[in-house]
C-alpha cells in the first residue's frame, strides 16, 4: 500500500484535546511498541493505566483515517489517547512499522495437507484454539462453492441450549440477576445467528425451525425474568425478520403453510401479551400472502381466535365501534405499516440472498426502497447508475450517509464526498453524516466544505470540541464567522454547551448568566461555578451557599454529599478572596445550626 498521507490536523479534529495531547505524549514517551502495517490497517501495542498494554488498530484508506479500535474502556467522545499515539507515530515515523504480508498472501502458496500440518501444530501449541475452531467448523458454510449436503439437524439441542440460556439465571437474587439480562440476551442472539447461516446456505427449514424453537422456549420466560429494561424483549423482537425471510424461503404445501400459520398464531398471542409485538407477527404475514400484497386491514381489532387482518364482513358492528373507540385506527394504521415494512425488507433480503437481482431491484423501486437500490448498484460496480439515481431520489441525510460510506469501501472517494454533501441538505438528523464529512473534507484541503459538514452536526450535537473544530476552520475570519455559530448554538437550547463555550472564550459574565437562567440544571451551574472561580469569586460564594442550603433543606441524607461539594466550591471563593475567616464563621454556624444531624455533621467536619 502507498504511503497514505495521515496530518496532526486530521488526528486533532478526530479527538478531544485531552486525547490529543496525551496520545502526543505517550508518542514521544515511546508508548507504541509492536508497530506493524498489514494492508490498509496499522496497529500496534500501547502501554495502559488498567492494563500492561492495550491493542490499537486503525483501518485508512484514501480519504484518510476509515475506522479506529482500541480494547481500552474508553467511551468519552472521538478516539482515546493510544489510537492518537499510534497514528503520532504513522504521522512521524512510519519506518517503524513492519510491514505484514495479508492472510490470505501469506497462505496462499500453502497446500491443503501443509495447512492441515500448520493447524494441527497451532492447536496443539495453543489448546483454546481447538474449541474455537470446533465451533467454527459447526456451523454451515456460506460459501456457495464450498456447500455440501449435511445431515438432518437435530433442533432440540437447540431447544434445549435455549432453555439453558433462559434458566441460567435462576440461582441469582432478582436484583442480581437484573443486571445479567443483557448478557443472556446476546446469548439469545447466538442463537439466532447459528439459524441465519443455516439460512445463508440454503437450509431454510432448519432456520425456521431453530428460530421457532427459541420463540416457543422463550415467550414465558418473562414471568421469571426481571425484563424492566426490555432488553429480553428488545432480543425477541429482532426475531422477527429472520424468522419471516425463513418463512418466504420455503416451499411448503396448503397443509404445511396452514400449520405454520396456526404455529405462528398462537406465538404471536403469546408473545403480544408481553408487548413483543414483532418477533412473530411479520413472519405470520409472509406466512398468509407470502410474495403477495398484504391487503389493508378493514377492522380495529380481531376477535378472540381470529387472523388480525382478516376480512371481517360478518363483525358485529357495536363491537367494531367500541373497539375504534378503544384502540384508534392510526394505531391500527401505523402497526400495519410498520409490518408490511418489516415484510418488504425480509422479502428483498430473501431476493438479495438468492441472487435475483432483477427481481430486487423492482421491489425496491416499487416500495420506494431508494437507498437500498442504490446500494445494490454500487455492488453491481454500476457506480455512476447508483449516486445519478441516489441524487435525484434519496431523502434523508442518514441514508446518504450509508451510501457515501459504501462508495468509501469502494474507494470512490470523490463520488462519496459528493453524495455526502448532497446530504446535508437532505432531511435530517445530519449530525452523523456532518461528523463523517468534515474530516473527509479537511483532509483534502477543502476547508470551507469541512466547516459546513461540522457546522451541520454542530446544529444538532453541539459540544465544546466541535466549536473548538469550528474556530480552527474558520481562521483567520473568526469575528465574522462566530455569530453565525452562536446562533446555531443558541438555537439548539444546549445550555451546558453554551456555557462551555462561553467559558473557552473567557467570556465569564456571559457564562453566568446561563447559569442563572431558570431551566438550567444543577450541572450547568457547577460547570461555570467551577469555570469562573478564579475569576468571579463572589458570585460561586453566592450560588454555591444557595446550591448547599437548598439540597440541605431536603432533610435528607442522600443529599449531604453533594451539598459538601457545594461548600467546597464556597470555601476555595473564599480563599481566592483571602476571606478565610469569614469561611470558617459561617462554617461553624452551620454545624451548631444542624447539630442535631450527624450525617450531615460527618460532612461538615471533613471541610
Amino acid at each position: 500500500m502507498s504511503q497514505i498521507k495521515i496530518t496532526e490536523s486530521m488526528i486533532r479534529a478526530a479527538a478531544t484535546p485531552e486525547s490529543f495531547q496525551r496520545g502526543k505524549s505517550y508518542f514521544e514517551q515511546g508508548a507504541i511498541s509492536n508497530a506493524t502495517i498489514q494492508g490498509n490497517a496499522v496497529s500496534g501495542d500501547c502501554e495502559g493505566t488498567q492494563s500492561p498494554f492495550y491493542h490499537v488498530r486503525v483501518e485508512l484508506d484514501e480519504a484518510g483515517i476509515r475506522s479506529a479500535d482500541c480494547t481500552c474502556p474508553y467511551e468519552f467522545g472521538g478516539y482515546c489517547k493510544h489510537i492518537v499515539a499510534l497514528l503520532f507515530v504513522y504521522a512521524h515515523k512510519p519506518k517503524e512499522f513492519a510491514k505484514r504480508e495479508l492472510p490470505s498472501e501469506l497462505l496462499a502458496d500453502l497446500s491443503r495437507d501443509d495447512l492441515m500440518e500448520l493447524l494441527t501444530r497451532l492447536i496443539e501449541r495453543q489448546p483454546d484454539l481447538h474449541d474455537w475452531v470446533h465451533a467454527a467448523i459447526a456451523v454451515p458454510s456460506t460459501d456457495k462453492s464450498k456447500r455440501t449436503r449435511h445431515k438432518k439437524v437435530d433442533t432440540e439441542v437447540y431447544r434445549r441450549q435455549v432453555r439453558n440460556i433462559l434458566h441460567g439465571l435462576d440461582g441469582m437474587r432478582m436484583s442480581e440477576a437484573y443486571w445479567h439480562v443483557g448478557g443472556l440476551a446476546d446469548e439469545l442472539r447466538g442463537v439466532k445467528d447459528n439459524a441465519m447461516k443455516f439460512l445463508e446456505q440454503g437450509d431454510a427449514e432448519t432456520a425456521l425451525a431453530i428460530l421457532l424453537a427459541l420463540l416457543d422456549e422463550a415467550h414465558d420466560a418473562f414471568d421469571y425474568i426481571d425484563d424492566s429494561d426490555d432488553e429480553l424483549g428488545a432480543c425477541l423482537n429482532e426475531m422477527g425478520l429472520p424468522l419471516a425471510e425463513a418463512t418466504l424461503s420455503l416451499e411448503m404445501s396448503a397443509v404445511e403453510r396452514e400449520r405454520l400459520i396456526q404455529q405462528l398464531q398462537e406465538l404471536d398471542r403469546h408473545l403480544s401479551n408481553y408487548g413483543v409485538e414483532g418477533a412473530a407477527s411479520i413472519a405470520l404475514q409472509a406466512a398468509m400472502y407470502g410474495w403477495n400484497d398484504v391487503p389493508p386491514p378493514s377492522r380495529t381489532i380481531p376477535s378472540e381466535g381470529e387472523d388480525e387482518w382478516a376480512d371481517g364482513e360478518d363483525e358485529d358492528e357495536e363491537y367494531a365501534e367500541d373497539s375504534d373507540h378503544r384502540y384508534g385506527q392510526p394505531a391500527i394504521a401505523d402497526r400495519f405499516a410498520s409490518l408490511t415494512t418489516g415484510l418488504t425488507e425480509a422479502r428483498l433480503n430473501v431476493l438479495n440472498r438468492q441472487g435475483k437481482t432483477d427481481e430486487y431491484l423492482a421491489l425496491c423501486k416499487k416500495e420506494d426502497r431508494h437507498l437500498r437500490y442504490a446500494l445494490k448498484l454500487c455492488e453491481l460496480s454500476r457506480v455512476e447508475e447508483a449516486t445519478r439515481f441516489a441524487h435525484k431520489h434519496l431523502q434523508t441525510a442518514s441514508e446518504a450517509l450509508q451510501l457515501a460510506q459504501k462508495l468509501r469501501e469502494l474507494k470512490q472517494i470523490e463520488e462519496a464526498i459528493a453524495i455526502a454533501e448532497r446530504g446535508l441538505a437532505l432531511a435530517p438528523p445530519r449530525a452523523g453524516l456532518g461528523a463523517w464529512l468534515g474530516p473527509i473534507e479537511e483532509s483534502r484541503g477543502r476547508t470551507r466544505e469541512a466547516f459546513d459538514a461540522f457546522l451541520a452536526a454542530f446544529a444538532e450535537l453541539p459540544s465544546l470540541e466541535t466549536y473548538k473544530t469550528l474556530k480552527r476552520l474558520a481562521e483567520p475570519t473568526w469575528h465574522k464567522t462566530r455569530a453565525q455559530v452562536m446562533g446555531v448554538l443558541k438555537k439548539s437550547y444546549s445550555h451546558q454547551v453554551l456555557a462551555e463555550v462561553h467559558l473557552f472564550e473567557e467570556e465569564w459574565d456571559e457564562a453566568i448568566k446561563v447559569a442563572e437562567k431558570r431551566e438550567a440544571w444543577y450541572t450547568v451551574i457547577a460547570i461555570v461555578a467551577d469555570g469562573v472561580l478564579e475569576h468571579r469569586p463572589e458570585w460561586v460564594i453566592q450560588v454555591s451557599i444557595k446550591q448547599a442550603e437548598d439540597l440541605i433543606a431536603k432533610t435528607q441524607s442522600k443529599y449531604y454529599r453533594h451539598a459538601a461539594e457545594w461548600l467546597t466550591r464556597a470555601k476555595k471563593a473564599y480563599t481566592r478572596l483571602e476571606r478565610t475567616q469569614d469561611w470558617r464563621t459561617y462554617l461553624e454556624q452551620l454545624k451548631e445550626k444542624y447539630k442535631r444531624r450527624p450525617a450531615l455533621q460527618t460532612e461538615l467536619k471533613r471541610l
